[in-house]
């Protein structure tokens, strides 16, 4: 074998490394596997003017957000601190709204003033559900569940797929994954998926016919720097050479899947190297040097700065904080869970205020599952139903959207097991609203959420956005 064919077979291997990672995080859910029809497109996005981005703060690892935001009045907080014991928020730990509803962990004071200022809302107690049930079909076993109900890994992929119905597996799209497939009419004339990721690979952004960009959350987008020119001269003969083998004619798929994916990566570099160049972090403290997730917010924001260059109407972002299984020192935990959540997520609603854009991105956070109300040890199991945030200057904020639940040991919303509550909204509701402002019709949103018909149309009422 001699040198130059070596060297050429180095050359092609790193070139289809480079084509399968740049295809995008779940590419062989949503490219290879093909499985799964294309949606019917009612929704018109042709010409499409408007900007708008969906951000998806997945909290991994099931959040105890029944913590994060608490009941104000007495009644129900008496409730609340007699179910929760030792792990109980004391009142003086806590941060009320003005509205006498709610009450936000004394480490949330950002989220806190969002909320004040009518830029977030709280959505109470939803979960993953295959349709309504109450405790009593639970305890008479008429109730239909979801699989797996209380394990991390079937439950992530449940949440974010939006199929609880349907049997776990690692083939099949998610329901960010379903809206970009009907939002690229938004972005016509891009080269780019209208989905990112700086979180790695997740089930939610996987679709049909759209698989997302996975951005590094510290370094950004970079070139393929063995093609390169800026990098070395010498490397304009091999980016001449790629393109040329890239335009050549194959009949085999994997070839040609291959090519693509790597034709689409070397691309999409550029094009994204370009908005890093153009578009620096942000002058706000994202405490990036501490968390993760301010590092991932900083970056979306960078991005969404840079979509005019991408030519693009509609995003969907993904970032993934972890660390939230708190089955022990649950409090000291929280303690830090909560502040870099609380740092992160009112710092990149400033910068998107900076960049004229607060209006034009909802963001909004999911997990696992919520925690049992009981304590298990000094923390809390894996629960089911759990309280979110939606936030942003289109939401229509200072407000509960559903309502608590009960958190009587024992009570209405009781499984009977450890204190874990029944979700009393599904996560296709809660999916169906974001949907909905992102521009998508009823029609395509009961395509996007099959098990929406199992449930009434309240989501379209929620009153979520203005």
């Amino acid at each position: 074998m001699n040198r130059h064919y070596q060297a050429r077979r180095r050359f092609l291997k790193r070139s289809l490394a480079c084509a399968i990672a740049g295809s995008g995080a779940g590419a062989m859910s949503g490219k290879l596997s093909l499985v799964g029809s294309a949606l019917a497109d009612s929704s018109n996005f042709a010409g499409t003017n408007d900007y708008k981005a969906l951000v998806c703060v997945f909290l991994y690892g099931g959040s105890d957000s029944f913590n994060l935001f608490v009941p104000s009045d007495s009644a129900r907080y008496a409730e609340y601190s007699s179910a929760r014991g030792s792990l109980a928020l004391d009142q003086s730990q806590l941060l009320p709204a003005s509205d006498g509803i709610v009450s936000f962990n004394g480490n949330l004071p950002g989220i806190r003033q969002l909320y004040e200022d009518g830029n977030a809302a709280i959505v109470a107690n939803a979960g993953n559900l295959i349709q309504p049930v109450t405790r009593s079909s639970l305890l008479n076993g008429s109730a239909s569940i979801p699989a797996d109900l209380f394990a991390h890994n079937h439950q992530q992929e449940q949440w974010q797929k939006g199929l609880a119905s349907q049997p776990t597996s690692v083939v099949g799209a998610g329901w960010g994954g379903r809206m970009a497939d009907l939002l690229r009419d938004a972005n016509a004339g891009s080269t780019l998926p209208p989905s990112f990721t700086v979180a790695g690979s997740n089930y939610f952004q996987s679709g049909n016919q759209t698989s997302p960009i996975s951005i590094n959350a510290k370094s950004g987008a970079k070139l393929l720097d063995y093609l390169d020119a800026n990098s070395y001269s010498s490397n304009a003969g091999r980016d001449a050479a790629m393109s040329q083998i890239l335009a050549l004619q194959n009949d085999h798929i994997l070839k040609q899947f291959a090519g693509e994916s790597f034709g689409r990566a070397r691309d999409s570099s550029r094009l994204l190297a370009s908005v890093m160049n153009q578009h620096g972090p942000s002058s706000l403290d994202f405490n990036t040097e501490n968390s993760n997730l301010g590092e991932q917010l900083q970056m979306v924001a960078r991005l969404i700065a840079g979509r005019e260059i991408m030519g693009q109407k509609r995003q969907i972002y993904f970032v993934g904080m972890g660390g939230w299984d708190t089955h022990d020192a649950q409090s000291p935990r929280l303690e830090q869970l909560t502040a870099d959540l609380d740092k992160g997520l009112s710092s990149f609603q400033q910068e998107l205020a900076a960049l004229g854009v607060a209006d034009a991105v909802t963001t909004f956070t999911a997990s696992d599952f919520g925690r049992t109300l009981t304590v298990n040890g000094d923390g809390s199991d894996h629960g089911w139903g759990g309280h979110y945030l939606v936030m942003g200057g289109a939401v229509n904020g200072r407000k509960l959207v559903g309502d608590w639940p009960s958190y009587a040991i024992g009570g209405n919303d009781d499984t009977g097991d450890k204190g874990r509550v029944i979700p009393s909204m599904s996560v296709n509701q809660y999916g169906a609203a974001l949907a909905s402002w992102m521009g998508l019709s009823n029609s395509d949103i009961a395509g996007i959420f099959p098990d929406l018909s199992n449930f009434d149309d309240s989501w379209i009422n929620y009153g979520l956005f203005t």
